[in-house]
């Protein structure tokens, strides 16, 4: 039996990593990011996770899906984003981690194809900088406290 295919990528404040990933996978498993919760108005359960995830995978998973939405330049998304290189490697890094993680739990399941962006330093960021002087590199993510 053929696995079902999911795809591998953040979208910005989508709350998940996992994405059907062809007809079969997605008449199964629906739409959206198949590996997160959706809550209703008063903060319950409309959807649980059809895909479930480990705690660990979940977490590095959360921590990174709050720091893709820091990548975009906070005061006009098209301009180079502030991140550095290091942010970039260290981002890169903990994607990379979390995809082996999710290919250990999920893989004998699902065939998950990589299709997230690795970031590099934009090698306009310094020309922008020095007519933004009010801005600065970003050489870390607050990560947020409340989950």
């Amino acid at each position: 039996m053929a696995k079902d295919v999911l795809r591998f990528f953040f979208d910005y404040g989508a709350g998940g990593c996992l994405w059907a990933g062809d007809t079969a996978t997605r008449d199964r498993l629906d739409i959206g990011p198949v590996d997160a919760v959706a809550f209703d108005c008063e903060g319950r359960v409309s959807k649980p996770a059809c895909v479930e995830l480990s705690e660990l995978a979940q977490s590095l998973r959360d921590q990174l899906d709050f720091e893709h939405s820091c990548y975009l330049n906070p005061l006009y998304p098209p301009d180079p984003s502030l991140w550095t290189q290091a942010l970039c490697e260290s981002f890169n890094t903990n994607v990379d981690r979390l995809l082996a993680i999710l290919r250990h739990e999920i893989g004998k399941d699902y065939e998950i194809l990589d299709e997230q962006i690795r970031y590099v330093e934009d090698p306009q960021l310094d020309d922008y900088l020095a007519v933004n002087p009010g801005l600065t590199r970003l050489n870390e993510v607050k990560v947020r406290t409340v989950r």
